[in-house]
This record gives structure tokens, sequence and C-alpha cells, in this order.
């Protein structure tokens, strides 16, 4: 049980990393083209991302903790 905990945790992990990457990539498309509608859309990208990361780890750390 405790693995299968484990490896879920992995898996958020591993999603929440694929998103950064892509928000990464889609803040260096958008610094090559700046415009004001862009820089909202990204603000908000990134504020639903961190949260997501958040979450993510904070779940991962309940995991470990044994809480879950």
């Amino acid at each position: 049980m405790a693995n299968e905990r484990l490896i879920l945790a992995i898996g958020q992990l591993e999603r929440a990393l694929t998103r950064l990457e892509t928000a990464q990539a889609q803040l260096s498309e958008a610094a090559t083209a700046p415009s004001d509608a862009g820089n909202s859309d990204i603000a908000e990208r990134h504020a639903r991302l961190k949260s997501a990361a958040a979450e993510a780890l904070a779940g991962m750390d309940a995991i470990l903790a044994g809480k879950r």
C-alpha cells in the first residue's frame, strides 16, 4: 500500500514537471512577441501552475509523512 502511494506521488510529480516544462516553453515563445493580452494570460497560467505544483508537493509530503 505504501509503495502504491509513492508511485502515485511520483506520477503527480512527473505531471507537475511536465506542466512546468510546457509553461517554460510557452514563456520563452511569448518573450519573443510580448503583448498586453499575452502578459495577462501568462500571469494567469503561472498562478494556476504554481498552485498545481504546490498541491502536488503537499500531496507527496503527506504521503511520505504517512498521512494518506
